[in-house]
């Protein structure tokens, strides 16, 4: 490039605002960034942004065409709701021949240049150098981008293990970036002329998560294909955002490689050219570090104005897949953010006699909460239990007036299985929401006296004119249900435990009575405090309606469902026999956390099954039999057998031992004839 041509695209790009420049600036004490305007304030609110190198236009495509496509690239990401931002260095880098040019600036020159420019001013009185521009590479602008605070990149192609690599420890620093630096870096895969096989082990060796985008087959940059199978693929923006974040939560310190097919026709001509002159170099005897500047040249002769076109394109389809990624990543942070701002303005209760509590529209809030912590917070309904049983020795009658008897006792499966730890000593947390009437007030006076849940861990919404939730059950002579009716409109209201909450804890718990979003928020948080999550369905209906959302149910780590809710979450029609059940429990399971996840199964008088999922696993089946008892009431059992195996858990039990300790738990229950969960769970604590 002629020392014009550099000018001209300094000019063009920054006074076109095509694209934002970060510059490296020696000459102050307060940041080696300077991060101009727009870019500056999309950072700040939030914004996508996309980092850009300056290697690819300074040294991969001469003038005009590199200006063309700076601005060309600039405009994709912007039509796409992201802020370009191309990374550069600014002053005093090495001249190349007689040529006043920028100088390609890897990671491992950066604080040489810094140095220069330091004792340049040192000499010279502060004075500024002459500007000189140094084009930053693929592992010096990942560096960079990552100082600013940029998640994603987008190049062309990467660089990778040289042919020969092996000999020659020719390996480029781009895969040492990716292996150190969190930032998702979009490109068209590795070039064929490298070795693409030994580049992927590379990465692998370096544990950088390395994806294809909407193909199984590695792209190898010209080539939509490279004959090598991508590690992994990915078919959304979204898919990428969620994988990175996810990254970050696990504390991962790489970046992502995700590779974009190029399907621009010339790529073909352009393929078969790299593979004529690779068998000319063999034939030649040209090895190690010889070996990719004939290459180049020889394909650049051979194709004529077929590879420029096809590396024009490339990088376009790397643009706007970039620039979907960065605004899907703001996306999914923003959520986080006002699910976070909105929950700091929650109003909550928590009664207690030497607390400030004001009433304020429909609801209480604390004036000086405390902060406690548990490992476990459970979320869901909590609801007065009126349960109604045909007298002994008689069968329910249609459509007629029944004798018998009927008892009223807290319930709700949320407050069920927060019970059933505060019995055991498992001290929960729970979030709710109850009327602003007589028996939401007594209901959680009972937590606290009764229940082992004090007042300082009930986060219960009190809303005023609404009903405490009231379940109405009437039971078989059996204890099996008959029927039941729900008004469980006060259950809308109920609140997200935020990350702080839930940073201590070990599990979430929630029932299927809060609002969908409402769950899936919460689910979203516990990902990014590594919090697993628990989900008892609660009915037919709501298993339906919740396990139909994908963004809530690859966060569930456990969940608890009778043979009904299984189907309805597996969307089979009936499960008539075992392999039936097996079946639609692997539905379920692929669709749950991906790398670790569980069923435990109710199935009545069978017992219960245990199904499990591990990453790259088969699945596991366990049935656990039941004990035959006389029953007297099932419905607090599963609630039972939930908080049990919860607790078990929490004291060091695997899987198998925390089933047969939670069904241990339930036959209390199911024994109990006018309440949901036994009293006497105090007094049979789990022995680990």
């Amino acid at each position: 490039m002629s020392p014009m041509s550099m000018v001209g695209l300094r000019a063009r790009c920054c006074a076109t605002k095509a694209s934002t420049f970060f510059k490296i600036r020696k000459y102050t004490t307060s940041s080696l960034l300077k991060i101009l305007p727009e870019v500056s304030e999309a950072l700040s609110s939030g914004k996508a942004v996309v980092a850009l190198e300056s290697t690819i236009l300074a040294h991969g495509l001469p003038h005009p065409e590199n200006i063309n496509l700076a601005n060309d690239i600039s405009s994709i990401i912007r039509s796409r709701g992201a802020i370009p931002a191309t990374i550069a260095e600014l002053n005093d880098l090495a001249i190349s021949g007689v040529e006043k040019r920028a100088t390609k600036c890897s990671t491992r020159d950066l604080p040489f240049v810094i140095a220069k420019q330091r004792a340049f001013l040192k000499e010279n009185e502060n004075k500024p150098s002459p500007s000189q521009w140094g084009a930053t590479t693929v592992a010096s602008t990942m560096h960079l981008a990552h100082m600013a605070g940029i998640s994603t990149f987008v190049t062309g192609g990467t660089g990778g293990v040289h042919r020969g690599g092996e000999s020659s420890m020719d390996i480029s620093a781009d895969l040492i970036e990716l292996a150190r630096t969190p930032v998702v870096v979009v490109s068209a895969g590795v070039k064929s002329i490298l070795d693409i096989k030994r580049t992927l082990e590379t990465l692998e060796t370096n544990g950088v998560p390395t994806a294809a985008f909407g193909v199984d087959d590695f792209p190898a940059f010209f080539s939509p294909t490279s004959g090598i199978a991508s590690p992994a693929r990915v078919d959304s923006a979204e898919e990428v955002a969620s994988a990175y974040l996810s990254s970050l939560e696990l504390g991962l310190k790489n970046g992502m490689l995700i590779a974009v097919p190029n399907n621009d026709p010339a790529g073909a001509s352009v393929e078969m050219a790299i593979q004529e002159v690779l068998d000319e170099a063999n034939v030649l005897g040209i090895t190690g570090r010889d070996v990719t500047p004939y290459i180049l040249k020889k394909v650049a002769e051979k194709t004529k104005g077929d590879s420029l076109k096809s590396n024009t394109s490339l990088v376009k389809g790397n643009a706007a897949v970039g620039a979907d990624i960065a605004v899907a990543i703001a996306n999914a942070r923003s959520k986080y953010n006002n699910g976070r701002e909105n929950r700091k303005t929650s109003v909550f209760s928590g009664l207690s006699s030497t607390k400030s509590i004001v009433k304020e529209t429909g609801s209480f809030q604390e004036s000086n909460r405390t902060k406690v912590s548990s490992r476990v917070v459970v979320m869901g309904g909590a609801v007065i239990d009126l349960v109604a049983k045909p007298a002994k020795g008689t069968r329910l009658i249609p459509a007629t007036s029944n004798p018998g008897s009927c008892h009223e006792s807290d319930g709700g499966v949320a407050r069920n299985i927060a019970e059933v730890l505060g019995r055991l000593g498992s001290q929960p947390i729970i979030f709710s929401a109850v009327g602003e009437d007589s028996r939401g007030l007594s209901l959680m006076e009972r937590m606290a006296n009764e229940y082992g849940i004090s007042r300082d861990r009930q986060y219960i919404k009190i809303v005023s004119g609404s009903n405490t939730a009231t379940y109405l059950a009437v039971l078989e002579e059996d204890g099996d249900l008959h029927t039941a009716i729900a008004d469980m409109d006060v259950l809308t209201q109920i609140q997200v435990p935020d990350e702080e909450i839930l940073s201590d804890a070990d599990f979430l718990v929630v029932d299927a009575n809060a609002p969908v979003k409402s769950l899936v928020q919460a689910a979203q948080n516990a990902r990014w405090t590594a919090t697993k999550v628990c989900f008892e369905p609660t009915s037919v209906p709501k298993a339906r309606e919740v396990s139909r959302n994908d963004q809530f149910m690859s966060t569930v780590s456990y969940a608890f469902p009778n043979l009904d809710e299984l189907s309805a979450m597996a969307g089979t029609s009936s499960l008539e026999t075992d392999d039936d059940i097996k079946s639609a429990a692997k539905t379920v399971l692929k669709r749950m956390n991906v790398s670790e996840c569980h069923l435990i199964i109710t199935m009545g008088s069978r017992g219960a099954l245990l199904a499990t999922k591990f990453e790259m696993k088969p699945f596991r089946f366990k049935m656990f039999e039941a004990s035959m008892i006389s029953t007297m009431n099932c419905t607090g059992a599963g609630d039972t057998l939930t908080g049990a195996f919860i607790h078990a858990l929490l004291n060091g039990r695997n899987e198998e031992d925390a089933v047969k300790e939670g069904m241990d738990m339930a036959l209390l229950s199911l024994q109990c004839e006018d309440r949901a969960i036994a009293p006497t769970l105090r007094n049979h604590n789990i022995i680990v």
